[in-house]
């Protein structure tokens, strides 16, 4: 990445770093948001199966085109909250015979990433903007119960990062409510298939241009957030599916695209690596006003 690209990214650290110190100087730092039962404990018996069937209802009901209607959500979340209630203590750890595999683990651990979200945006009273510094950050400050213990989203992403074993495609499944970052699927994921599933995903996202975005009369290729974020399991993942040592911000692109894209992209090459700008908006849409 050349240096007009490295100079933004220090100086977004910088201001970061600044407005986190002077939040803590002047008061302004939002306290931690628990999302749970501080009452609730384990059933005596556990559950004959894991049920991930009201989180099905979720998505089916209240997404379209990776958008999400949250205000039919917040209406009703009865079908979150009996998935979230379920999830406390089933998990990896609390039940480990409903996951016997890894893909069961990685695909338990997405989607109680993206149902947490769903979660953190009502509590938050469904804001426009996602990722602002006057409110609490996503993935630190809101805390779930999940598989018995208390956790954050980045608790949930590094497991999630566990049990993928260097798959670093999860990340295109992962959704956190901005329209920049990578859209909610309608459908669950689950064991069979699912790395098949995230193949394909990874393809589609490297398609959509609010992840990657080729400018050629400015000779740039420009990433998402989260790629970018996430550039060092991608470069792993590209060095250990193809047994080459190098690996460019563009091989791994072409690595996870398509044969159509990955043409298109080769026309990329020698081009500098820049940052897509983030689009902080909430993901949402409203049957009323169709979108």
């Amino acid at each position: 990445m050349k240096d007009s690209a490295h100079q933004r990214c220090f100086a977004f650290l910088r201001c970061a770093v600044f407005v986190g110190a002077l939040c803590v100087l002047t008061g302004c730092g939002q306290p931690k948001a628990d999302l749970f039962d501080p009452q609730a404990v384990r059933p005596a018996e556990a559950p004959a199966v894991y049920d991930d069937r009201p989180w099905a209802d979720v998505l089916r009901t209240c997404v379209r085109d990776g958008l999400v209607d949250y205000e039919t959500l917040k209406r009703d979340p009865s079908k979150l909250d009996a998935y979230l209630d379920e999830v406390a203590f089933v998990g990896p750890v609390t039940t480990p015979s409903f996951f016997g595999d890894p893909s069961a683990r990685l695909a338990y651990w997405i989607n109680c990433y993206n149902a947490c979200v769903l979660k953190a945006v009502l509590a938050a009273d469904i804001p426009s903007t996602m990722h602002d510094v006057a409110m609490r950050d996503l993935e630190y400050d809101y805390r779930f119960r999940i598989d018995g213990k208390i956790v954050n989203l980045t608790d949930i992403r590094e497991q999630a990062a566990e049990e993928s074993k260097g798959n670093a495609r999860f990340n295109f499944a992962l959704c956190s409510a901005a329209k920049g970052s990578p859209a909610l699927s309608d459908q669950p994921y689950r064991s069979s298939g699912l790395n098949e599933r995230l193949g394909e995903l990874a393809m589609r996202s490297i398609d959509d241009p609010q992840m990657v975005v080729v400018d050629h009369e400015r000779q740039q290729l420009l990433v998402s957030l989260d790629i970018w974020t996430n550039r060092e399991a991608f470069y792993s993942l590209f060095r250990n599916e193809t047994r080459n040592t190098t690996a460019t911000m563009l091989n791994c692109l072409m690595h996870l695209a398509g044969p159509q894209r990955r043409q298109f992209l080769a026309r990329a090459s020698g081009y500098r690596v820049t940052l897509l700008p983030f689009d902080r908006s909430l993901n949402a849409w409203s049957p009323r006003s169709g979108g």
